[in-house]
């Protein structure tokens, strides 16, 4: 019977969920490079941008979402297996709620083929510390975000570096603690044991210059659960990625010029 009343108490918070369905763009800048040895770097930035919605009779302007922008530090074992530290930056404007967010980052990623096909893992631990510019009140989350990551070349890599690729991934967030302040980085997970808020998905087609640059075009579909009321936020995105690979000697001849 107890379990009959949790269940009828779950299904009635569905029932009256508003679940947003928003479209929008996702522009994603990534620069890596080697710095000396088997030490290198990663900077990205990126933004997510919504179109205007009206939905129940309540309109979501458009405008821009999310801005984050990070740096990591990035340690090459060998081939397969790296570790990184970094540091990040938000500023984000939910419908007129803003907040700004430091995060502090520590991950690591294995990579391994199966045939032409290359597999990514990725585990990264963010601490964050939001801050709501309405209330000034600061508060902190941690966070696990694991990553699958697959790249299919549509070319022999054995003969050039040059040509079409496709390129999909999925990205589940496992909230330890949630922040308490505004929605950034709130945990709202719908099962206590998991706590898991948040899931990215894209799919894309890319094109790879010969290893210095490769751009993506793609869709990328973000779920958040946005409250203790279990309201979804879809973003359904149109995404353009630009990776550039620069090395220190590069930047330095760039100063210098």
């Amino acid at each position: 019977m107890k379990r009959f009343l949790i269940l009828f108490i779950f299904l009635s918070s569905q029932l009256k969920a508003q679940d947003l369905n928003l479209k929008g763009f996702s522009p994603n800048y990534y620069q890596t490079g080697n710095i000396s040895g088997s030490l290198g770097y990663n900077l990205n930035v990126s933004s997510i941008s919504s179109l205007s919605e009206t939905i129940e009779n309540k309109e979501y302007p458009s405008g821009q979402l999310h801005f984050v922008a990070q740096l990591l530090l990035i340690q090459k074992f060998n081939k397969h297996l790296t570790a990184g530290l970094g540091y990040g930056y938000g500023n984000h404007n939910i419908f007129g709620l803003k907040e700004t967010e430091n995060r502090y980052i520590g991950q690591v990623g294995y990579l391994h083929n199966l045939g032409k096909l290359a597999i990514t893992h990725r585990l990264r631990y963010e601490y964050r510390t939001p801050k709501n510019l309405k209330t000034n009140i600061v508060d902190d989350a941690s966070i696990l975000r694991y990553q699958t990551y697959f790249t299919l070349p549509l070319y022999n890599p054995k003969e050039t570096k040059k040509g079409f690729y496709l390129s999909a991934s999925n990205e589940a967030f496992l909230y330890l603690k949630g922040a308490t302040n505004g929605p950034v980085s709130a945990k709202n997970g719908v099962y206590e044991m998991s706590n898991i808020s948040e899931d990215w998905a894209h799919l894309s087609c890319g094109y790879n210059m010969g290893g210095k640059a490769r751009v993506e075009l793609g869709y990328c579909f973000q779920a958040l659960i946005r409250d203790k009321q279990y309201d979804v936020r879809y973003l359904n995105l149109a995404q353009l990625n630009v990776y550039v690979n620069l090395n220190w000697e590069d930047l330095q001849s760039w100063w210098y010029l």
